[in-house]
């Protein structure tokens, strides 16, 4: 039983949408996120890393300001997508954007986020 996942995966959504709200290079800062030592060892699930609150979460990544202007609903929820799609494929979460880029992924959101999350990321991950 995954007793974090839900935690991580909301506060996952609002840290990228706090991003996506300040104008942050979203491709440099998700793929930071998710390729950093906090989130992997946030994928083992200890518990230190998985039930920190968002804005703390923010204080320990150095902000990149971008260019382009972000959808912060589907920012929110790409956030909580990454969560639940590392969950469901086991992958670490740099395998997982590795293979699913966030450019990618957010070109591919409006239309998923539609979708109830779990068919969405079983829809995404085959």
């Amino acid at each position: 039983m995954d007793y974090y996942i839900n935690d991580l995966a909301e506060e996952t959504g609002k840290l990228f949408e706090y991003w996506a709200e300040n104008h942050m290079d979203m491709d440099a800062m998700v793929t930071g996120y998710m390729t950093s030592s906090f989130r992997e060892n946030a994928d083992k699930r200890y518990a230190k890393f998985c039930t920190q609150m968002w804005y703390d979460m923010a204080q320990q990544f150095e902000g990149i300001k971008g260019e382009t202007a972000y959808d912060t609903v589907l920012c929110d929820w790409l956030g909580c997508f990454y969560t639940y799609l590392q969950a469901y494929t086991h992958k670490s979460s740099k395998d997982v954007i590795r293979k699913y880029p966030f450019k990618t992924m957010y070109a591919q959101s409006n239309a998923l986020h539609d979708l109830d999350m779990a068919l969405a990321v079983k829809k995404v991950a085959g």
